[in-house]
């Protein structure tokens, strides 16, 4: 039996990799370097990429959308195992050590099965509840690498799930003010509310000493962004989608390294 390889089959969606990239790289910058927090964070990723001809088995996309991974059924299988053999063997043992790490692990899992599957719901309501749900689940990654390394999530790793879920799921609206919700004023006036929450949410943490007192300016970036976009969508109607996703990629190279600082930096 020939065994056909081909290319890795991987998730094509840009933004769901840098939703799964950042929080654990933010995690090993702040917190410092771990070797059961890296086989995690390797671990996590590789499962992460499963996903990819994952998709090309099942036929669909893990939300539904256009974009997924495509490919021929043979190289899908084989990357399939590889992918997933390999996480299996990062992540087995880590568990094994570390039982807690199942808690995060089956959170994550569960919700892409929800997002996966759809809801029974408008298609507005759908696309904007599947997109928060994915961040969520994306989102584990930051705790994982804090729970491998430690054995808890410290104040510092809640702090880094914290700003990583408010920047990440202000994307979503960020994002979709500037493309489906351009035309929705009401949508504008939400994103900038769901920003200044978060940024809100944040100073009271800090003011009762339970994140890290400079966390909030690692929020600002993304609070005037939502503001600027509301306004673009406004002025400017329909934006170049792709012009949108760089400007995504710059305010997340901004962001992530302003997060580092605000957990490192002692007051």
């Amino acid at each position: 039996m020939q065994v056909r390889f081909g290319r890795p089959l991987l998730p094509r969606e840009h933004g769901a990799w840098a939703m799964l990239l950042t929080p654990p790289l933010v995690s090993l910058l702040a917190l410092g370097p771990s070797w059961s927090g890296v086989q995690v964070m390797l671990g996590w990723f590789l499962a992460y990429a499963a996903r990819g001809p994952l998709e090309v088995l099942l036929g669909q996309g893990a939300s539904g959308r256009a974009g997924m991974a495509r490919g021929e059924a043979p190289v899908a299988r084989f990357w399939l195992l590889v992918f997933a053999g390999a996480a299996a063997l990062l992540l087995l043992p880590a568990v094994l050590r570390r039982p807690v790490l199942l808690l995060p692990l089956a959170g994550a899992l569960a919700l892409a099965l929800v997002v996966a599957f759809g809801f029974a719901l408008r298609a507005q309501q759908r696309a904007l509840l599947s997109g928060l749900l994915a961040v969520t689940g994306l989102m584990a990654g930051a705790p994982l690498y804090d729970l491998a390394a430690s054995g808890q999530v410290t104040p510092a790793g809640w702090a880094i799930t914290y700003a990583c879920f408010a920047f990440f799921g202000g994307s979503v609206f960020r994002v979709k003010t500037m493309g489906r919700e351009r035309r929705r004023s009401f949508f504008h006036g939400l994103s900038v509310a769901v920003h200044f929450a978060f940024v809100v949410g944040a100073i009271l943490a800090a003011a009762l000493g339970w994140v890290p007192a400079l966390l909030p300016l690692a929020l600002l970036p993304p609070l005037v962004w939502a503001v600027v976009c509301a306004w673009r969508a406004r002025q400017e109607g329909a934006a170049n989608l792709n012009r949108v996703g760089m400007s995504e990629v710059y305010l997340t190279l901004l962001f992530a390294p302003l997060v580092v600082l605000t957990v490192r930096v002692p007051l």
